[in-house]
């Protein structure tokens, strides 16, 4: 079973997002990753893999765990105790003096903006009893072969309030969010789902009603 938390926090000038998840028994690893307008401020992992085969380590171990991880972090963020900022903008340098360019070698590439796809695999059960649970793939268009690494952005366009769930694929193009379903506003939301990656970026959108229906299968 994978686990999730997801919460928004203001401190100082900067809105925050920290986002806590259980990377899956392959994997073995409580990650939590702190957010500011969709930028990486922290990131802190924490290894669970010796702990697999130990006959008191359960479900219900691993979500304590996933808790008091999620719950640290943000207190040392409110206390001042862990410090994070948005990076400067790099100043411009000059332009270099112009130079010919090389040819490309013939059987070059260059990414387009579709060379991934995104795709929600469970459209018609993604939500139950208020719990969103986004079973997520991504392949290279060309290839049709799962990419691993890629950013998944999960948004509510109309939502009351702003709320944004972040994940990455694993090496089977796979990602799994789950998360208490926000409140939507009067006329519905669309549920977005982004994928960037070095090879292209690709989007999905449901139109959602004010009743929180699922999309269609």
């Amino acid at each position: 079973m994978t686990f999730g938390f997801n919460t928004d926090i203001q401190v100082g000038d900067l809105a925050l997002h920290v986002q806590t998840e259980d990377r899956g028994k392959r994997n073995s690893v409580l990650d939590t990753t702190v957010y500011a307008g969709g930028r990486v401020l922290h990131q802190r992992k924490r290894s669970y893999a010796e702990y697999l085969n130990d006959p008191n380590f359960n479900d219900e171990v691993l979500r304590k765990w996933l808790e008091e991880q999620h719950r640290t972090v943000i207190e040392e963020l409110r206390s001042g105790a862990l410090v994070v900022s948005i990076p400067a903008p790099v100043p411009p340098t000059a332009p270099p003096s112009p130079v010919a360019p090389a040819p490309a070698p013939a059987a070059a590439h260059a990414p387009t903006p579709k060379d991934i796809q995104v795709q929600l695999t469970n459209p018609a059960s993604w939500l139950k009893a208020g719990s969103a649970t986004l079973v997520i793939e991504v392949h290279s268009r060309l290839l049709r072969q799962p990419v691993e690494n890629v950013q998944i952005e999960v948004t509510f366009e109309g939502a009351q309030h702003p709320v944004m769930f972040m994940t990455t694929t694993d090496q089977q193009g796979r990602a799994e969010l789950n998360f208490p379903m926000p409140h939507l506003g009067s006329g519905g939301a669309d549920l977005v789902i982004r994928a960037s990656s070095p090879g292209g970026v690709d989007e999905i959108r449901y139109s959602l009603r004010a009743k929180n229906r699922p999309p269609p299968g």
